[in-house]
C-alpha cells in the first residue's frame, strides 16, 4: 500500500530537526493523544512499525484493518491538531495534521473525509517538516475527521506518526534517512497511555503471536541475514527507486512468526510459516539458511564475513546440500 503523499527529503544534518521557525502549531516535543483514532471494537488487528509488505523496504506507518462484517469506521483526531494537506488520488484520500510543530499525524486510505477536509483536497503531496506548511483547518481531540472502508484488496487504512526530534536508526541511516518518513517515523501508540494504549496494543497482529508485542520500527538486525539489502554498494544521496524507496531483498518476520520475504518490484511476499520444515528466524541466523517455499523453489541465502549477503534464488527445486559457488547475488546494507 502506497500513500499518496509526496516523498521529501529530510535535513543535511544527521543530529538536527528541520527548522521550526514557520510552524503555527506551537512547538511540544511530548504530545499526548488522549482520544481513540476509531472505535476499537471494529478493528480486527493492528500491523505496526515495520510489517513487510511488497514494493516497501520500510513500512513507516501501521496499517489498521477493518473486520470482516464491519462496512466502515469512523476516524477521529487523536489529539487537538491543524489540518495541513489533504491529498485526492481519485481511489481515497490522504490526511496530513500537525499536533505540535515537532509531530505530524498522517492517515492514509480514508475514502469519506468530512466536508471541509474533502473540499481542501488536492493531488500535491508536502514535506512534512520543512518549511512548515500553513493551517488549513483546525480540529479538536476527538473530532471526526472521516470514514472509511479501507483498501479494496485489505479492507485497511494507515496510520502513521512522525517526530522530527526523534529519528530512527537504521543498520545504514544513509540508506533511509533521505525520506522523510522512514527517518521521523514513530510508533503511534506510544503517544497513548494507561488503559486506551493497552487496549491498541492488544490488538497488534496478525495473531497468534509469535513475537514480542512491541510496535516494532526497523528490521535490520546487525550480524545476521534480517532485514533490508540492497544490490548496489552504492548509497545515493537522494531517494531513488530501486535504493531508498524500494529494496531489492527484505527478509523479516511477522508478529505471528511467519518469515517473509520481498524482492524490489515483485508483487509476491514469499512466506514460511511458523513451524515449516525450513523456518528459521533471520534474526538469529547468523551464517546461513536455506527456505523452501511452500509455492516451489527456495531462498539460499548466506551472509559474508565482509558483511555483505549472498542470495541464491530458484523458482523450483529445493534445498542443496551446501551454499552454490556460482549464479548467486550480492547484496549490501
Amino acid at each position: 500500500m502506497i500513500i499518496a503523499f509526496g516523498v521529501a527529503c529530510g535535513g543535511d544534518s544527521e543530529s538536527e530537526p528541520p527548522p521550526l521557525s514557520a510552524c503555527e502549531t506551537g512547538s511540544n516535543p511530548n504530545v499526548n493523544f488522549t482520544a481513540s483514532f476509531t472505535d476499537l471494537d471494529d478493528i480486527d488487528h493492528i500491523e505496526p512499525l515495520g510489517e513487510v509488505q511488497a514494493f516497501h523496504n520500510y513500512s513507516a506507518h501501521s496499517y489498521v484493518f477493518i473486520k470482516a462484517g464491519v462496512t466502515e469506521v469512523p476516524v477521529y483526531a487523536p489529539a487537538d491538531m491543524d489540518l495541513i494537506n489533504v491529498t485526492d488520488d481519485g481511489a481515497d484520500f490522504g490526511l496530513m495534521f500537525r499536533a505540535s510543530c515537532e509531530v505530524v499525524l498522517r492517515f492514509g486510505h480514508i475514502t469519506n473525509p468530512i466536508t471541509s477536509i474533502r473540499n481542501l483536497a488536492t493531488n500535491q503531496g508536502i514535506s512534512m517538516f520543512e518549511g512548515q506548511p500553513p493551517t488549513l483547518l483546525q480540529v479538536s481531540a476527538g473530532e471526526l475527521i472521516g470514514t472509511t472502508s479501507g483498501t479494496v484488496q485489505a479492507k485497511s487504512f494507515d496510520f502513521g506518526v512522525y517526530h522530527s526530534e526523534r529519528p530512527q536508526t537504521f543498520v545504514n541511516n544513509e540508506r533511509f534517512h533521505p525520506v522523510e518518513t522512514f527517518r521521523y517515523s514513530s510508533c503511534p501508540y506510544d503517544y497513548y497511555s494507561g488503559a486506551l494504549r493497552n487496549q491498541m496494543y492488544d490488538l497488534f497482529g496478525p495473531k497468534p503471536l509469535a513475537q514480542p508485542l512491541d510496535c516494532r520500527g526497523p528490521r535490520g538486525v546487525t550480524g545476521t541475514i534480517a532485514g533490508p539489502w540492497f544490490d548496489t554498494e552504492e548509497v545515493f544521496s537522494t531517494p531513488y527507486f530501486g535504493q531508498t524507496e524500494f529494496s531489492p531483498l527484505v527478509v523479516a518476520t511477522a508478529l505471528n512468526g511467519t518469515v517473509k520475504i520481498i524482492r524490489g518490484t515483485e508483487p509476491n511476499v514469499y512466506r514460511i510459516d511458523l513451524g515449516a520444515a525450513s523456518y528459521a528466524d533471520p534474526e538469529q541466523v547468523t551464517s546461513e539458511h536455506c527456505y523452501e517455499l511452500s509455492t516451489g523453489g527456495y531462498f539460499y541465502l548466506q551472509l559474508q564475513p565482509d558483511g555483505t549477503l549472498h542470495v541464491v534464488r530458484e523458482t523450483v527445486g529445493s534445498c542443496p546440500s551446501e551454499f552454490p559457488t556460482s549464479g548467486f547475488t550480492v547484496y549490501y546494507r
